[in-house]
């Protein structure tokens, strides 16, 4: 009896075995053909990927143009940050910033996870917050499958209204942007001149053998774009805020 009812649990589990053997296969081609057929929108709400320039001040004081990938995934809400090299922890503040920003300015399901990846190449240590400008860009890119330009590049803080605000190194991330053979560079508005004080050492003399030597600091103003412009064939634009900056990076 025991034999006979072993054998009746043994047919059964085959049975059971291969019913869910069956399923998943069904599942399985029931997925393939979905991924076959979908339409590019329906593709598109899988993931979506967009690069956008970076430019910021290393920490020995140098230009670096770097990269920043967005890419949206099935998630809920999400926002993660990956860094190379260890950015400022302001970059936190900044992303959260932008990406509000770029939901506000887009339709958006809350549905999607946000990965950032920053690389900006050699530096050591670089400030987040003026890539703000140019995260909300992306983002916007990726959540609306904007296409973006390639001759561009942004800095800014940015703020939770859209506006764009001011940032330091204007002078060496213009030259960086200019080396690395883009076209444009935006700065925050009254950013393309700045004023800076130059040391100046005149001699004084005293009695026939003697001089005194006196230091003053005498300011200086730059105009950045007359400069990047004769210097280096760079065109140095000011904007005030995101949307502004929308035309030089999002294609028609």
């Amino acid at each position: 009896m025991i034999s006979i009812y072993n054998a009746y649990e043994n047919y059964h589990l085959e049975q059971e075995v291969k019913n869910i053997s069956n399923n998943i296969n069904l599942l399985h081609q029931k997925v393939s053909s979905y991924k076959n057929n979908v339409t590019f929108s329906e593709q598109w709400n899988f993931i979506s990927e967009k690069s956008i320039p970076i430019v910021a001040v290393s920490s020995d004081g140098r230009g670096i143009v770097g990269n920043l990938t967005v890419k949206l995934i099935p998630g809920n809400n999400n926002v993660l940050i990956n860094t190379n090299p260890f950015l400022e922890t302001d970059i936190q503040y900044s992303v959260n910033k932008a990406v509000a920003v770029a939901k506000m300015k887009s339709e958006y399901n809350y549905n999607k996870d946000f990965i950032f990846d920053f690389n900006a190449g050699n530096a050591q240590l670089i400030g987040g917050g003026s890539a703000g400008a140019a995260t909300t860009i992306a983002t916007m890119a990726a959540l609306q499958n904007k296409t973006i330009k390639n001759d561009a590049v942004i800095t800014g803080v940015i703020n939770t209204d859209g506006t764009i605000g001011r940032v330091g190194g204007v002078m060496e991330k213009a030259k960086a942007v200019a080396d690395a053979g883009y076209k444009y560079f935006l700065v925050p508005k009254g950013q393309s001149k700045f004023t800076y004080y130059e040391r100046e050492i005149t001699k004084e003399p005293v009695g026939p053998y003697f001089e005194i030597l006196n230091t003053k600091y005498v300011p200086k103003t730059i105009d950045l774009k007359k400069v990047a412009k004769e210097e280096w064939n760079l065109t140095v634009v000011e904007v005030s805020n995101i949307d502004e900056a929308l035309p030089y990076f999002f294609g028609d």
